[in-house]
């Protein structure tokens, strides 16, 4: 065999150790890469799971309420609330077809002053009523004997915007990514979100 042929072979043995350890190292890192990423969302998601609700003030004056979003994964989201499986069974809704689940609770409270009018029902029997109406509620009440009767209405709108909100690392400025966030107003000024959850869930 000539030494030219020699030179050649080894050239190419050579070139594909060399093809073959980029290749590796190369596996290794994305799969190193992609092993962080998911311990940085678990330490993520397990921050904003005891995270409390941030609230701020709009520009109109309302109350809004401001959380981070849970990223999961459908077959975490199954072990960690199932109780969020019993819901969207409950919708008719398959779980692997769902991109975001958001849960808001809010509690009412406003005292509300009026006064009594006697009034007659059946053109003789006399009773008390009395009725308010504002841009959220209607009450309409009667006051019969001992008995009394009261109907009320509540009309609310709450916004929700899921976005990217804040940076992971502020103090990397545009080199860090940013926060996936939910803010949620109420448009009735007597309510106030006590509870709120957001979670992308990652295909």
């Amino acid at each position: 065999m000539s030494m030219r042929l020699l030179k050649n072979k080894a050239f190419l043995i050579s070139l594909l150790i060399t093809v073959l350890l980029a290749v590796v190292t190369i596996i290794v890192l994305v799969r190193y890469f992609h092993e962080r990423a998911e311990r940085q969302r678990m330490v993520y998601n397990l921050a904003v799971s005891v995270k409390q609700i941030e609230y701020y003030q709009t520009k109109n004056g309302l109350l809004a309420a401001k959380t981070d979003a849970l990223q999961l994964h459908y077959n975490e989201l199954k072990q960690l609330y199932p109780e969020i499986m019993a819901e969207l069974k409950n919708l008719k809704v398959a779980g692997k077809r769902v991109d975001n689940y958001s849960e808001t609770v809010i509690h009412h409270e406003k005292e509300i002053v009026t006064r009594l009018r006697d009034s007659l029902i059946y053109d003789t029997v006399p009773v008390r009523i009395f009725n308010y109406q504002d841009e959220f509620y209607r009450v309409n009440g009667i006051a019969f004997a001992d008995t009394q009767k009261v109907h009320i209405e509540s009309t609310d709108s709450l916004i929700q915007v899921v976005y990217r909100g804040e940076r992971y690392k502020p103090w990397l400025w545009i080199f860090s990514r940013r926060k996936l966030q939910q803010s949620i107003v109420s448009k009735n000024p007597n309510s106030r979100i006590v509870y709120s959850r957001q979670i992308k869930i990652e295909k």
